[in-house]
C-alpha cells in the first residue's frame, strides 16, 4: 500500500503519473495505453481490486489511500481528456474551439463505488414502507419492493425526507400485484432487459434506485443471508432493490437493499441473473406531493435558490394575496405571525418541490401595488418543525 501512495502523493494528476501507478499491477501497459479508455479502466479495476481494503485489514490508513487512489485516477483521467480535446481542437481549427462531451458511458466506466445513499444523503437509513412482520409470501415482496423503489425516487425529486409517502398499506392494498402492476398505477415503467451493467449504472447515477425483477436466490444464499430472503421464493425470482454498486476483492458487486431495509447485501454481477430482467418508474414525481398541506402554489422559477434559504420575500399582486391569506384558517395577518401558522409552499410546475413555511411579515407596496409577504422555512437551522 505504502509503495502505491508513493506514485500518487504529490503527484501531478496527468498522463505520465498515471502510468506509473498503473504499471505497479498491470506491467504490460504502455503510456499509448493511456488513451484507450476500456484498456486503462481494466488495469484501474485489477489496481483497486489487489489494494482494496479488505486485503489489509491491519492497516488503518488501507481505506484512506484505497480513496485517494480513485480520486488520483479521476483526476488524470479529466486531463486525459482535456489533453485529447486540445489535439483535437488543434487539428481542426485554432478559431473553433470547443470541450468535448463526455460520453455517459465513458462516466460510468471511471465510477467504481457508487451509492444512492452517498449521493442523496437523506436517503441514508431511508426505506419506506417497511413491513411489520417478516415475510413468507411473494405476493407482498412485489409491491413492497415496488412501492420502496418510489418512495425513494420521489424524496430524491423532493430534494429531503418526504412528509407523504406511500405506507405498508398501500403495499398491502396491492397484494399479488406485480412490480410492474404497481408502477402502471403511478405513471407507468421502463425496463432494461439486456443485462448491460453500464446501463443499469448509469440509471443508478442518474435517477436512483432500481428494482431487479430476475434475482433468484439458491439455498446456500438463502442459508447465508435468511433474514434477507423470502423462502418461499428460493429459485424463484425474488425482487429487490439495487441502490449502488461497489469494487471488492472478487470484482463488482450490487449493492441490495434488503426488504426490511436495515441490511445492504451485496451480490456480484452476473450472478443469480440478478441483472437480466431491471424495472423502474417511468415517471420522476416531480408533479407528485412528497409534502402535507395547506399548500401554496406559485411560480418559484423567479426565486433562484430557494430550496437552500433560511426565509424568503414573495411579490404577490391583489389576487394572489388573497389566495395566500386563505391558508390561514381566516387567521389575521399578527395572529398567524404569533401563532406560527404553518403552511406549504410549493412550486407549481414542480410541485415535488416544496418547504414548510410560517409568515414573519407583510408589506403592501402602494406604488408598484403588491405586497411583499416574508416567510421562514421551518427546515431552516434555527426553526426545525416538527414534520419535516
Amino acid at each position: 500500500m505504502s509503495q502505491v501512495r508513493k506514485k500518487t502523493i504529490l503527484k501531478d494528476a496527468n498522463k505520465e503519473n498515471l502510468y506509473k501507478l498503473l504499471l505497479w499491477s498491470s506491467p504490460e501497459l504502455t503510456i499509448d495505453d493511456m488513451g484507450d479508455t476500456t484498456v486503462r479502466m481494466k488495469a484501474m479495476k485489477k489496481l483497486m481490486t489487489r489494494i482494496h481494503p479488505k486485503n489489509f485489514p491491519n492497516n488503518e490508513d488501507a481505506l484512506n489511500i484505497y480513496e485517494d487512489i480513485q480520486t488520483f485516477y479521476d483526476a488524470c483521467c479529466n486531463d486525459l481528456i482535456d489533453e485529447a480535446e486540445a489535439e483535437k481542437t488543434q487539428q481542426k481549427s485554432i478559431l473553433r474551439k470547443r470541450r468535448r462531451t463526455v460520453s455517459p458511458a465513458t462516466i460510468i466506466d471511471s465510477i467504481v463505488q457508487f451509492s444512492v445513499r452517498q449521493k442523496w444523503a437523506h436517503l441514508n437509513d431511508y426505506t419506506r414502507p417497511v413491513p411489520p412482520y417478516r415475510l413468507v409470501s411473494g405476493k407482498l415482496l412485489s409491491p413492497l419492493v415496488a412501492y420502496q423503489c418510489i418512495n425513494a425516487r420521489g424524496a430524491i425529486a423532493h430534494g429531503k425526507r418526504p412528509t407523504l409517502i406511500y405506507s405498508w398499506d398501500n403495499a398491502h392494498t396491492c397484494d399479488g400485484y406485480s412490480v410492474s402492476d404497481v408502477f402502471e398505477k403511478h405513471g407507468g415503467s421502463k425496463s432494461i432487459v439486456d443485462g448491460n451493467t453500464d446501463d443499469i449504472k448509469l440509471e443508478l447515477v442518474k435517477n436512483g434506485p432500481v428494482v431487479s425483477v430476475s434475482f433468484i436466490p439458491d439455498k446456500a444464499f438463502y442459508l447465508e443471508h435468511e433474514k434477507n430472503i423470502v423462502q418461499s421464493r428460493i429459485r424463484k425470482h425474488h425482487y429487490c432493490l439495487i441502490i449502488g454498486w461497489e469494487l471488492t476483492e472478487f470484482g463488482e458487486v450490487w449493492l441490495v437493499q434488503n426488504y426490511s431495509g436495515d441490511e445492504v447485501m451485496k451480490i456480484g454481477f452476473g450472478t443469480y441473473s440478478i441483472e437480466e430482467h431491471i424495472i423502474f418508474p417511468k415517471d420522476d414525481f416531480i408533479t407528485t406531493a412528497w409534502q402535507k398541506g395547506p399548500y401554496f402554489d406559485t411560480n418559484m422559477s423567479q426565486y433562484e435558490g430557494w430550496l437552500q434559504k433560511k426565509s424568503i420575500e414573495l411579490s404577490m399582486k391583489t389576487a394572489e394575496f388573497e389566495s395566500f391569506m386563505g391558508l390561514l384558517d381566516e387567521q389575521g395577518i399578527y395572529e398567524a405571525i404569533y401563532d406560527k401558522t404553518r403552511f406549504c409552499i410549493r412550486d407549481r410546475k414542480k410541485i415535488a418541490h416544496s418547504r414548510s413555511a410560517m409568515l414573519q411579515d407583510v408589506k403592501w407596496n402602494p406604488e408598484e401595488r403588491y405586497w411583499t409577504v416574508r416567510c421562514a422555512f421551518n427546515d431552516s437551522i434555527n426553526c426545525i418543525s416538527s414534520d419535516e
